[in-house]
């Protein structure tokens, strides 16, 4: 099992200057993999990006912080994520094939027509009935999030296992406003959600051993 995100920034267009949100993403998609064979960000605000299904959700997360840190009210991402087989790897992620790449382009499709921004799907049908319902929850919290909170949450994210205090010396900010924006943007309970979404993924792509 492959997995995929296939994305476009909602509202692309509020954003005079599309390097504003454009370069972070790029930032951020180089150090998962190669361009153009792992990633790529095509018709102006549109990306297919290619990984490992356990880290599809950790990385969609990362993307939304991104662009809630830039704080256009107007600007949005819509993100979904496909887990499935690949029947062909191209040199362009973009000209790949498999239904990992079906899975989450039918799926933004019936993101666009839902008005959600961020979902998963699966060969796995309970599953991803499951995780959909926790994604729905989580996005009330992260559509919240300030400039600050996501800037946080891209912190925590990024770099599994930095302090608090570690965080503020970074901001030159201190350590209780580091603590507020956690809480404020319920960010330990979405590190939660992403461990426990890691931990199922696992579990279901894992082999059976027989004996």
């Amino acid at each position: 099992m492959e997995g995929t995100i296939t994305g476009d920034i909602v509202r692309s267009q509020a954003v005079e200057k599309p390097e504003i949100w454009l370069n972070p993403l790029k930032e951020l998609f180089q150090k998962v993999g190669e361009q153009p064979a792992d990633w790529e960000i095509y018709r102006g605000d549109s990306f297919q990006l290619y990984t490992a299904p356990e880290k599809l959700l950790r990385i969609s997360i990362l993307i939304k912080a991104i662009i809630k840190k830039l704080n256009f009210k107007e600007l949005d991402v819509r993100i979904a994520m496909g887990i499935g087989k690949i029947d062909f790897r191209s040199s362009f992620v973009s000209e790949s094939a498999g239904e990992a790449f079906v899975y989450s382009g039918q799926l933004l499709d019936q993101l666009k027509e839902d008005k959600i921004h961020l979902g998963i799907k699966s060969p796995w049908t309970n599953l991803d009935n499951e995780l959909n319902m926790m994604f729905k929850l989580a996005l009330i919290i992260m559509n919240s999030w300030t400039a600050n909170s996501a800037e946080v949450a891209e912190i925590l994210f990024k770099e599994s296992g930095i302090t608090q205090v570690e965080i503020a010396k970074k901001l030159g900010i201190a350590q209780s406003s580091v603590n507020d924006r956690i809480k404020r943007g319920h960010i330990y309970e979405i590190i939660e959600l992403e461990q426990y979404y890691r931990d199922r993924i696992q579990s279901q792509i894992k082999p059976i051993i027989t004996y």
